[in-house]
């Protein structure tokens, strides 16, 4: 497994399952103007909410480390800042190089991911200039999908929209572009999927209106 595709993922989603095999084990993610080139607008800022810090990334940390012990919530539930904190204060080395501004946005059960991407440090990207023209040295990607059960060891964050510079790819490209990025997985995963392990001690996971929800296995 490639070391890129283990970050990429921890980019993509679970941040809180990245770092129990960061802290714990060998629970390892396989893994873009904000995670895959985005802009800065992706996120409403809205009055009263904590936004991404290292102060919340710190918390987010301490509630995730009672859920797993067992001393704290059996449900626990972490929104977009609170992810988006962990991966860009809380994780040394979590976020691959060419890769800035990572920030995950949870809505209407389904997940977002943006950041702005250095083209030239993923050589193995498709050819996009016929679609999205003649691509800068770094570029805004945005990833969107769903969150689904693969097996007892896996989830599949299945990826139905990928953005280059604001301009949507065709869902043929979806495939290529990750495996672009360095894709892997078990065998049942699909094309157009990245794989999300599940670490011990959490019985499920599954992302609800704007949160992503982990229960505990006691």
């Amino acid at each position: 497994m490639s070391r890129f595709v283990k970050k990429l993922l921890g980019l993509a989603v679970l941040i809180v399952v990245a770092y129990a095999g960061y802290r714990w084990g060998p629970v390892v993610f396989p893994s873009l103007e904000r995670a895959l080139g985005l802009a800065a607008d992706t996120a409403a800022v809205v009055p009263g909410t904590p936004q991404p810090s290292a102060e919340l990334a710190e918390a987010t940390l301490d509630r995730f480390e009672a859920f797993r012990a067992g001393d704290g919530e059996e449900r626990l539930a972490l929104g977009g800042n609170e992810l988006t904190s962990v991966i860009r204060y809380a994780l040394p080395g979590i976020v691959p190089h060419g890769v800035a501004d990572p920030t995950v946005t949870l809505a209407e059960g389904r997940v977002h991911l943006t950041a702005r991407v250095a083209v030239r440090a993923f050589p193995k990207l498709p050819r996009l200039d016929d679609i999205v023209g003649l691509l800068p040295d770094t570029v805004l990607v945005a990833m969107d999908g769903t969150l689904v059960a693969l097996d007892q060891a896996f989830l599949s964050l299945m990826v139905d929209r990928v953005e280059v510079s604001r301009i949507p790819l065709p869902r043929r490209l979806v495939s290529e572009v990750l495996d672009g990025f360095g894709r892997q997985g078990p065998s049942s995963l699909p094309k157009d999927a990245l794989a999300v392990p599940v670490p011990d001690g959490v019985g499920s996971v599954y992302v609800q209106g704007d949160s992503l929800v982990l229960i505990a296995k006691r």
